[in-house]
């Protein structure tokens, strides 16, 4: 029988009471945020021959009719489609309404309006910056063609400026007013201030007829005279101002010879 001194079993307790017996010596450890468990991840997936993706059917837009067309706008039914652009007469007179015009004439929503009228003002866009005349611009033709995509087709009149450089290049192009025109106060100071911006001196007016009429009224010559006064003010020429329409053709106010100076 083994014997133990004091000095022995005092030794044994006080290993048995830091290390239990068949345990081995614990490690130290960083203590853990309260609250936190400690996670454990998923097994990794077994990675095989991934499967082939499918190709997305391709969609041929431009087979689609103007109901089917207006129908993916709006997320309705091509029948409802159908029925909106009876009532609006065709595509070609709904891309010229407000949105206003087309909630009280189609009876859609004015969500469905709002659709509708940025859709076409889309496309309305992408004419114009295709159409903008590049270069030095011989005659006015080319800018009476564009204005008339830009404006002609509106049914609300608006009035814009196009800005030329001395070398007779388009520099830019902005609208003076929109609305019932001739019978508000139109800010003729606009058409200076949009020269300044673009450092110009060379001005052409440009404004739609809602009517399809392209003959000049007494209305259109007194704005062009308040206009010519203010940009001869400010050192600005008012070389034409141009009346256009949804359908081809144009008026040129310097060949009538009824352009103040252009005479």
């Amino acid at each position: 029988m083994a014997t133990y001194s004091v000095k022995e079993e005092v030794a044994k307790l006080r290993y048995l009471s830091v290390h239990p017996a068949g345990m081995e010596p614990m490690r130290w450890r960083p203590p853990r945020a309260p609250g936190r468990k400690n996670a454990r991840l998923p097994p990794a997936p077994e990675l095989g021959p991934s499967a082939p993706k499918e190709a997305a059917p391709h969609v041929d837009t431009g087979a689609f009719s103007d109901a089917a067309l207006l129908a993916a706008v709006l997320g309705c039914t091509e029948d409802r489609a159908a029925g909106i652009l009876a009532r609006a007469g065709s595509l070609a007179r709904l891309a010229r309404f407000g949105v206003n015009d087309i909630v009280e004439l189609t009876r859609v929503s004015r969500e469905e309006a709002e659709r509708i009228a940025v859709a076409c003002e889309l496309g309305r866009r992408s004419l114009v910056l295709e159409s903008r005349p590049a270069g030095p611009i011989v005659g006015v033709a080319p800018l009476a063609r564009w204005f008339r995509l830009h404006i002609g087709g509106m049914f609300v009149q608006e009035i814009w400026a196009a800005g030329l450089d001395d070398a007779g290049v388009l520099r830019g192009a902005w609208r003076v007013a929109r609305g019932d025109v001739h019978r508000g106060e139109i800010d003729t100071t606009a058409v200076v201030r949009g020269a300044s911006r673009l450092q110009v001196k060379h001005v052409i007016l440009a404004h739609n007829h809602p009517s399809g009429s392209l003959v000049t009224t007494p209305d259109d010559l007194r704005f062009v005279l308040r206009v010519h006064r203010a940009a001869l003010a400010a050192g600005i020429k008012l070389v034409d101002c141009l009346i256009v329409g949804p359908t081809a053709g144009y008026t040129s106010l310097a060949e009538e010879g009824v352009l103040p100076g252009s005479s």
